[in-house]
């Protein structure tokens, strides 16, 4: 059986020494071979305990409680465990991305942070928020997702452009019907056109979403003041029957 000292097993499993020396004075783990002189060992077998007790730490176990179950669960259960738990922080680090993400959209479409919009947002938790599966079919969902990104990068600006020109028709009374109103419809209709293609029943879903607060801040979707969304409708509407006529 081979044999590592205790420099070379806490270098090789990422530990220190202190630490493998605090384990063996609690108890928690000895290594297998102590000379006469002080030496400890540790075998292949004290190894796998460590990487054991390394993924039980990691899953925030206390010390006390790890060498209760140390010996109960296989390795490849702790992996399971521990997996789960990445999958926990990655989903943590997700919504912490799509939060910076509007935040930097606040201050686009703003010119600084509207808390007032943005707090609701902050504080979803994850046990009420929802998935666009929630609200929408599973194919719809799909496609959504596929095609977002457009939204979150080269897209973007231009979605935030358009809203920017809205809130300047309604700060000058311009109405939906209006040259600028007809040009901004124009524009909406184009972008919408690139990111749902044919699909004009999810295009109108999505639509329903974003004019409702509650479903956009659900899904983490920066609210768009209804002022905004009544023009948009409206001036679609007048350029949908402008172009029949």
């Amino acid at each position: 059986m081979i044999y590592f000292s205790t420099g070379q097993a806490a270098k090789k499993l990422g530990l220190t020494v202190r630490t493998l020396r605090y384990y063996d004075q609690i108890g928690l783990l000895h290594p297998s071979s102590k000379a006469e002189n002080g030496k400890r060992s540790y075998s292949e077998t004290d190894l796998v305990t460590l990487e054991k007790i390394t993924l039980l730490k990691n899953l925030a176990v206390p010390l006390r409680d790890i060498e209760l179950i140390l010996h109960q669960v296989s390795i490849d259960e702790l992996l399971a465990i521990h997996q789960q738990k990445l999958q926990q922080k990655a989903s943590e680090i997700q919504r912490a991305l799509e939060h910076t993400h509007t935040l930097r959209n606040s201050i686009k479409i703003e010119g600084e942070l509207n808390w007032k919009q943005l707090l609701p947002l902050v504080h979803n938790q994850p046990t009420t928020q929802s998935s666009w599966t929630d609200l929408l079919s599973i194919e719809e969902s799909e496609i959504l997702q596929r095609d977002m990104p457009k939204l979150e990068n080269e897209s973007a600006d231009k979605w935030i452009s358009i809203i920017k020109r809205i809130q300047l028709c309604l700060k000058h009374q311009r109405s939906p019907q209006s040259e600028d109103g007809q040009l901004i419809a124009a524009d909406i209709l184009l972008l919408s056109s690139e990111l749902f293609g044919p699909h004009t029943d999810l295009e109108k879903a999505f639509w329903d979403i974003r004019k409702s607060p509650e479903a956009s801040s659900s899904l983490n979707l920066y609210p768009i003041d209804s002022e905004v969304l009544q023009f948009i409708e409206d001036a679609i509407i007048f350029h949908e029957q402008h172009i029949k006529e």
